[in-house]
């Protein structure tokens, strides 16, 4: 799969300025959610966002083209933009699934998930995530994910043909 503009710098902008409880279209479990646009007011995608226990912000993201993608922001740490990187993502003892992880932005990174029953039921029936890279692991928690997920989906529905007035 390849990296669209549509999942890149806009939306860690979003994920890196984390949702308040207060401005999110939706809360479930540890996620919240809402719609963005760009810059000229048009939808661009829906993103949901939670905090690891290790200060990691972690996000799921659905573009208007429907492109899945999980977004990672810590702000402790500087990457390389541009840099794309092999990981494997595991959910509690299923099968690994490999990715490209691609820095999209100083301290975050953006990778794109095959649009595939495999993928999304680990990620809806799943305990933990684990994140594995060359050179850091990363575990979260998928407190409250399917029904999140059913609420990104519905984001999409409802704002693809929407602009931001």
């Amino acid at each position: 799969m390849t990296l669209r503009a549509s999942l890149s710098v806009p939306l860690l902008a979003v994920a890196l300025s984390a949702f308040s409880a207060q401005n999110a279209a939706f809360i479930s479990g540890v996620w919240q959610g809402d719609a963005n646009y760009d810059a000229n007011g048009a939808f661009s995608d829906c993103l949901m966002t939670a905090q690891a226990d290790s200060g990691v912000l972690i996000g799921f993201v659905i573009s208007k083209y429907f492109e899945w993608g999980l977004v990672i922001a810590d702000e402790r740490h500087d990457f390389q933009v541009g840099a794309t990187e092999q990981i494997m993502l595991v959910v509690d003892q299923r099968k690994p699934i490999p990715a490209i992880a691609k820095v999209v932005d100083v301290h975050g990174i953006v990778i794109p998930l095959e649009d595939s029953d495999p993928v999304l039921d680990a990620l809806r029936e799943g305990k933990v995530l684990t994140i594995m890279a060359e050179t850091a692991k990363i575990r979260f928690k998928l407190t409250g994910t399917k029904e999140a997920i059913a609420e990104l989906a519905a984001c999409v529905t409802e704002h693809i043909d929407s602009e931001k007035v």
